[in-house]
């Protein structure tokens, strides 16, 4: 069967922490990456998000894709940032030509989480690759989601801030659905980003 099979999935949504997403969570931290520090316990608190989900393969109930919808009063009340906190399994994790099959899987728990929520506005974003000046990864990942999602994402222009330091890790590639001018928050485009600190 394909790994990324929609009939072979089961998406549980949490509203605060319990043995069940924790023993996720071991699984997650079990990978030594670039981006280990956002899944603690003390980075990922699923009681600041509004619903933290999690897509099981139902066959074997591995773990496959994890996020949530976050906004901690930065944003305004009818915005919130989807797919916070995203992690993809290893053993999940797509080469270029699967990359439209995954994302259907990603698509599935980002609808799960919408109909658990009433934002008007949503918005996903990505920081830049440690290492990696261009962004072709970033354009291949907008049209993975689209392709997977039938274009439900417009891409934004520049980067968003999503967190109040003016450093480039705060300031994120993004695309977003909904009406964006009414939320018009500030945004910055590359030769602006160039010039700032990285950050921690």
């Amino acid at each position: 069967m394909n790994k990324y099979s929609l009939e072979d999935t089961l998406v549980v949504v949490y509203t605060e922490s319990c043995a069940e997403f924790e023993h996720v969570r071991d699984i997650c931290l079990l990978e030594d990456n670039w981006l280990r520090d956002n899944y603690t316990r003390e980075n990922l608190i699923v009681e600041n998000h509004h619903g933290y989900g999690v897509v099981y393969q139902a066959s074997t109930m591995r773990p496959m894709v994890m996020c949530g919808v976050f906004n901690d009063g930065r944003y305004p009340d009818y915005v919130a940032k989807m797919c916070s906190r995203l992690y993809t399994f290893p053993e999940f994790r797509m080469t270029r030509t699967q990359m439209v099959d995954a994302f259907r899987i990603a698509d599935l728990l980002v609808n799960h989480l919408i109909r658990v929520n009433k934002f008007e506005t949503y918005f996903i974003s990505m920081q830049n690759r440690e290492g990696r000046p261009n962004k072709r990864w970033w354009d291949a990942w907008v049209s993975s989601m689209n392709s997977a999602s039938n274009d439900a994402w417009t891409l934004g222009e520049g980067y968003i801030q999503t967190c109040p330091h003016n450093v480039q890790k705060c300031w994120q590639n993004y695309v977003y659905k909904g009406d964006f001018t009414k939320w018009n928050p500030k945004t910055i485009l590359d030769n602006e980003w160039l010039l700032l600190e990285v950050g921690k």
